[in-house]
């Protein structure tokens, strides 16, 4: 990896977990029962209890997938990058899935019991059903995600011009 590729993932990463938790903090202030994320019925909502460590795992895949597609996305025009950001963000979604499922479990086992084997079951359960609902929690977080997208276009394109190739 050059410097630029480093730099540009490092800014992709720290500017997108600012925006992303300062975007969480915001709307914690002014939603109904401070209800930012979405949750199935019946759901413990420890993405709730614990923001930042589930907000760390998508901006950390964020950081990696917009790296990848920078130099894509600095060559299309508007329309182009508003689908690419789209792949950007549909990638993310789909590579940190297992990682927040995993996460859930664990804070779920933390909260009652640890079983035997529990890392094992930790990573093949969590990462199932974190890809299972995983996006459609975060597809029920509105208007988290509706924000969240508008970002991520703005910041890679920030990203691009503040780091281009030479």
């Amino acid at each position: 990896m050059n410097r630029i590729t480093i730099n540009r993932l490092l800014f992709y990463w720290v500017s997108s977990f600012i925006l992303a938790y300062s975007l969480y903090y915001v709307l914690w202030l002014v939603m109904p029962g401070h209800y930012v994320f979405g949750a199935l019925y019946r759901m413990f909502i420890y993405h709730s209890a614990f923001p930042m460590q589930y907000i760390a795992i998508p901006c950390f895949f964020y950081g990696i997938v917009a790296t990848i597609f920078a130099n894509k996305f600095r060559d299309r025009k508007t329309r182009g990058r508003i689908l690419l950001t789209g792949l950007i963000i549909t990638l993310t979604i789909l590579i940190s899935s297992p990682f927040g499922g995993m996460l859930w479990h664990f804070h779920d086992m933390k909260s009652g019991y640890f079983p035997e084997n529990w890392i094992a079951k930790m990573i093949n359960r969590g990462s199932i059903e974190g890809l299972q609902i995983g996006w459609f929690i975060i597809l029920l977080s509105r208007p988290y995600n509706i924000f969240g997208s508008i970002i991520c276009y703005f910041l890679t394109k920030k990203g691009v011009e503040l780091l281009k190739n030479e």
